[in-house]
């Protein structure tokens, strides 16, 4: 007569350890790839929303809007676009405030004024805008060409 053999049937606790190393490896893995392309995706929305206030401050500018120059000033929580020839004359009832999210930097070329009619810019270079995990650059030139 033969025995019959009883296997144990479920999964032993060094199996259900080993999975839930591995489970925990591929998490982590996927968490900061996710992470570092919400980075990238944040500073990119920020450098085009940016060069877009850019954009219209020099529209505004060249359509003599209230017969007056524009400008716009850029820090790393705010845009204000703004009417006159310099920021700290200038008349606050026009100010166009945007806030900026997710940055932590801007450096560079944060003001810049354009004149009437023209809509040339006072300077030109780069603004360099950060959010602590990278970095993006909008290059503005002598002619009033914003690229990003």
């Amino acid at each position: 007569m033969r025995k019959k053999i009883k296997f144990k049937k479920g999964f032993s606790l060094i199996e259900v350890l080993v999975a839930i190393a591995i489970i925990s490896v591929i998490s982590s893995i996927g968490v900061g790839g996710y992470s570092f392309f919400k980075a990238s995706s944040e500073i990119d929305l920020n450098s085009q929303q940016v060069a877009n206030l850019i954009r219209s401050s020099q529209k505004k500018a060249k359509a003599v809007r209230d017969d007056s120059a524009w400008g716009i000033d850029i820090n790393a929580s705010r845009v204000i676009i703004f009417q006159g020839s310099n920021f700290s004359s200038r008349d606050t009832n026009h100010d166009q405030t945007t806030s900026i999210k997710g940055l932590t930097s801007a450096s560079g070329v944060t003001q810049i004024i354009f004149s009437k009619m023209t809509g040339l810019p006072d300077v030109s270079g780069t603004l360099t805008l950060g959010n602590g995990a990278s970095t993006k650059n909008i290059q503005i030139n002598e002619e009033g060409l914003v690229s990003y």
